[in-house]
């Protein structure tokens, strides 16, 4: 499945974020670290309409986490 989706890079599995709905309807499959694929997710809930005061909270923190471990993986290069 992930080659199918398009994240597998020769023998490993590239990191990036796939979106589908219920329906299995695709809605992005991309190739990227945390903070990119928060970017991605974030105009995915737009193009659908936005979300709720609760869920932009979520999506904040979500991207907060993101930044943070995007840190991580630079110091410990």
């Amino acid at each position: 499945m992930i080659a199918a989706i398009g994240l597998k890079n020769g023998d490993k599995t590239q990191r990036g974020v796939f979106v589908v709905t219920k329906d299995g309807e695709v809605l992005a499959a991309e190739p990227g670290g945390p903070a990119a694929t928060v970017e991605v997710v974030k105009g995915v809930v737009e193009k659908m309409g936005g979300v709720s005061e609760k869920e932009q909270e979520k999506l904040e923190e979500a991207e907060v986490r993101a930044t943070a471990a995007e840190g991580d993986e630079v110091e410990a290069k």
